[in-house]
């Protein structure tokens, strides 16, 4: 079922991927023949124009030369001047020029391109019409596409004065402009296309790469291997990868990595639960067993029996003791809000250094109150709050050497209604890379087991601070030099 998921998701990605790559090559073909079309219409307009202006130019000078010709002035004299004026006035590719009356008939022409039989062709008739049927004044022009190369153009204007129209002949060479087309403009486009997709493709994988380690990791890691850590590359800030890996991305990386540090750590923490438990509870168990075989077979004679019987009712006290903690542990965190009270924290401070005197006095430790002037009501389950005081106190004072010194100070922070509480002592500290660890249960700092107790009095204490939303952190004393727990209690709710 896993893989086909995997399946799935993998195929998703790739039709994506796909799919954005073929609408991407869709739009720019179209964007392509488009453009070209323009390129096209282009050249036919810009021959349109030319002949045109052409029409519009020679009109009044063709008027002028007729004009000043002869009435009986032979026709070749004209023809001697218009060739003498077109032939310094205008030199224009692929066009020509004829005179005709109004039936078509050529009284001039530079070229035989477009006149059969002494006449022009259909299509210079056919602007000739256009000119006299639509307005006479008017430039006419008529285009064709005479092949798949050339667009012909005719364009006839009426000259000034006179019963006869000039026609402009002009062909558009468009293979010319399809040439200049492909070179300056699709080949360009089709290379940076195809390095659009490169990149395209090139920063996708880059993308799903560090995804597909995250989910490899997490497979694993779901396996049981806890060994299993997304690459660093791809959640190291200074990295080149970061360059297209999101902050995001990154961020999941090491939140994953951290996910699974936990898990590691928390199935570190079973093993030794499970070795703690075994063995708090087996030694026990083995001496009652064997107090209790002794006295069955006589070789604890009766008038000894009391004195084993009290030996194994310790035992046995014990046991409830370890199994009442673990018990107490995993309910902490849920306050019963009948339970919950104003109560006075300079109090509880003093009661505690006044209860725990004993331990002080006997390694010579000076525990001192810093505690600010008035009265510092703060809200909670008395009982339990007293209790991370009582805890926090007694592990500083197991870690202190002898002459050494605790300070319990005390702040109040008005902006988020609480009182900040620290217990600093003059102790070897813990090392940094094990203060996170020292609040899970049955963690000890010291792996050879000489500790004291069963591991859960700093676990207690955070679940006890958690179940009134507050936090409890372990950082280096800088007036003590050794640990120093900070954490919090909440002030009475503010009265209506």
């Amino acid at each position: 079922m896993i893989d086909r998921k995997k399946d799935v998701s993998a195929s998703f990605g790739v039709f994506l991927t796909t799919f954005l790559i073929i609408g991407t090559v869709i739009i720019f073909a179209v964007l392509i023949f488009l453009s070209y079309q323009t390129a096209i219409d282009k050249a036919a307009s810009d021959n349109i124009d030319t002949v045109e202006m052409i029409c519009a130019q020679v009109d009044s000078d063709l008027a002028a030369i007729f004009k000043s010709a002869s009435e009986y002035e032979e026709i070749v004299s004209l023809d001697e001047n218009i060739d003498r004026y077109l032939g310094l006035q205008f030199y224009v590719d692929n066009s020509a020029i004829a005179i005709v009356d109004s039936e078509g008939t050529v009284l001039y022409s530079n070229h035989y391109s477009f006149t059969v039989n002494n006449k022009v062709d259909e299509l210079s008739i056919n602007a000739l019409n256009l000119n006299k049927s639509e307005d006479p004044g008017r430039i006419g022009y008529i285009t064709t596409i005479s092949s798949e190369d050339v667009i012909d153009v005719r364009s006839c204007v009426p000259i000034d004065g006179t019963e006869y129209y000039c026609i402009v002949s002009g062909a558009a060479d468009i293979s010319a402009a399809r040439s200049e087309y492909f070179s300056s403009t699709l080949l360009p486009a089709c290379v940076a296309m195809l390095c659009a997709i490169a990149l395209f493709v090139g920063f996708t994988q880059l993308m799903i790469r560090p995804m597909k380690d995250i989910s490899r990791v997490m497979a694993r890691a779901g396996e049981g291997d806890f060994s299993a850590r997304v690459d660093k590359k791809y959640t190291n800030y200074d990295d080149m990868n970061s360059i297209v890996i999101s902050a995001d991305l990154q961020e999941l990386s090491r939140n994953v990595n951290s996910m699974i540090e936990k898990l590691e750590n928390q199935e570190s923490d079973r093993n030794i639960f499970i070795s703690s438990v075994a063995h708090d509870i087996r030694t026990p168990l083995t001496s009652i067993n064997g107090f209790i075989t002794a006295m069955l077979d006589g070789t604890i004679p009766a008038d000894q029996q009391d004195k084993y019987l009290n030996l194994i009712k310790q035992e046995v006290d014990r046991i409830r003791k370890l199994i009442t903690s673990m018990t107490e542990a995993s309910s902490l965190s849920h306050t019963d809000p009948e339970l919950m009270e104003e109560f006075d924290l300079r109090e509880v401070v003093n009661d505690v250094i006044m209860n725990l005197e004993p331990q002080l006095r006997e390694k010579e430790i000076e525990a001192k109150a810093i505690l600010p002037e008035g009265d510092l009501p703060v809200f909670g389950e008395a009982q339990q709050l007293c209790r991370v005081i009582v805890n926090i106190v007694s592990n500083a004072i197991k870690f202190t050497p002898v002459g050494g010194k605790i300070h319990v100070t005390a702040t109040r922070d008005d902006k988020d209604r609480k009182m900040i509480i620290s217990i600093a002592d003059s102790g070897p500290g813990v090392e940094k890379e094990k203060r996170s660890r020292v609040f899970e249960s049955f963690y000890k700092t010291d792996p050879s087991r000489k500790q004291e107790g069963f591991g859960l009095g700093l676990y207690i204490c955070k679940q006890i601070l958690q179940g009134h939303g507050q936090t409890i952190v372990l950082e280096e004393s800088r007036e003590l030099g050794g640990a120093e727990f900070i954490f919090a209690f909440p002030y009475p709710p503010e009265k209506e």
